[in-house]
C-alpha cells in the first residue's frame, strides 16, 4: 500500500511540474499548486481497473478547466499535448542514460 501511495505522489509531482512548465509555454495561466492537484486527481482516478485511464483524462481536463480561464479547445488540449511531449522527451533522455 505504501508503494502505491509513493507512486501516485511521485506521478502527481512529476506530471504537475511538467504541466506547469507547459502552461508557461502555452500561456495558460496556472499555479503550480493547481497543476499538482489536477495531476494528483488524475493519478488517483487512473488506479481504477479497466477504465481508470479514460476517467483520469476526463478528470485532468475538468480540473485544468476549473483552475484556469482557458477554453478546452485549443488551450487545454494544447497544454496537455505539450506536457506529454515534454514528458516523452524527458523520459527518452533519461532512458538513454
Amino acid at each position: 500500500m505504501d508503494m502505491i501511495i509513493f507512486v501516485v505522489v511521485l506521478n502527481a509531482v512529476i506530471t504537475g511540474a511538467i504541466l506547469w512548465i507547459a502552461s508557461k509555454i502555452t500561456a495558460v495561466h496556472l499555479n503550480f499548486s493547481h497543476t499538482l492537484i489536477a495531476a494528483g486527481g488524475a493519478a488517483l482516478v487512473s488506479l481504477i481497473p479497466s477504465f481508470g485511464w479514460v476517467l483520469s483524462i476526463i478528470v485532468l481536463f475538468y480540473l485544468l478547466k476549473q483552475f484556469s480561464d482557458a477554453d478546452i479547445w485549443p488551450d487545454i488540449i494544447l497544454l496537455v499535448l505539450v506536457s506529454q511531449l515534454i514528458l516523452f522527451a524527458v523520459g527518452t533522455t533519461l532512458g538513454s542514460i
